[in-house]
């Protein structure tokens, strides 16, 4: 692999960067490198860092003049939940989430759906109902930060239940991240059906690779995932959507990025007009 092209990747993508090790872990490679970021903000930042720890990171990531995104908290996290305490606390927990990312001046804000078929299949429509007003204050504050909303799956089955959503919500600031590793380790449906049924509204992509058994976020390339009908969607798509790359370790970052780049990608998102 040329070091053009690994450089050229670079510019394309967003690294995903814990905000508890961006200081000692990342802060060099953005300085070096110029990496795009997409921030996580997990509990345990948004626990332990105060608000000008934050303050710190989003002036490194701007002195560097580089691009962002946030990645919200998740685990445990169920907006839709029949519990008013279990949406209390979720709401309580990224309201806050929000205010930080918005010191990032972020370009998209990437918030889990968390539907679980075995979870809340059974009281399918009391989900629905609970979670489309939260989703609506979200989407309105990354507006107002100039960030879209967008939407990932993890554990969902297919891609019925995200496509209700987002046809539900259709112009009001909230698109589909597609997480194709999620879709490779979790879904019972093939990632093509998940292209052909919230195709039109996926603005952003998480790339990470696995066997198929569990959600190993191993570099493009050395899976099963298959990666040319991603290449294939952005070819033919109207739109240029942004990519996270979402590697654990350093080493994979740079494995990932010569995935990106042998899998056809990083040449689909190079040919696309502007």
């Amino acid at each position: 692999m040329q070091k053009e092209d690994i450089q050229r990747a670079i510019g394309q993508v967003f690294i995903t960067m814990k905000a508890r090790q961006f200081e000692k872990r990342f802060a060099p490679l953005v300085e070096r490198w110029r990496m795009n970021c997409e921030l996580v903000l997990d509990h345990h930042a948004l626990d332990s860092f105060a608000k000008k720890d934050f303050r710190h990171i989003a002036k490194c990531m701007l002195c560097c003049g580089v691009r962002r995104t946030v990645h919200a908290p998740f685990q445990e996290l169920f907006l839709g939940a029949p519990d008013i305490l279990v949406r209390k606390a979720a709401m309580e927990r990224l309201k806050y989430a929000f205010d930080i990312a918005a010191l990032f001046k972020p370009e998209s804000i990437v918030l889990h759906l968390n539907y679980e078929e075995k979870r809340f299949g059974f009281v399918f429509a009391e989900w629905f109902r609970n979670i489309i007003p939260d989703l609506e204050v979200f989407a309105k504050k990354a507006e107002a930060m100039g960030a879209m909303l967008a939407l990932e799956n993890v554990y969902e089955e297919n891609p019925g239940t995200m496509r209700e959503i987002l046809l539900r919500l259709s112009g009001k600031n909230v698109w589909s991240c597609l997480d194709v590793g999620h879709v490779n380790a979790f879904s019972k449906a093939p990632l093509r059906q998940w292209l052909a049924k919230i195709g039109e509204f996926i603005r952003q992509f998480h790339l990470h690779d696995n066997d198929g058994k569990r959600d190993a976020h191993a570099p493009i390339g050395s899976g099963n995932v298959d990666f040319s009908k991603i290449a294939r969607f952005i070819a033919v798509s109207r739109q240029k959507p942004m990519i996270t790359l979402e590697p654990h370790t350093e080493e994979d970052i740079w494995k990932t990025l010569e995935g990106f780049c042998a899998q056809g990608i990083s040449a689909a998102i190079l040919a696309k007009k502007p």
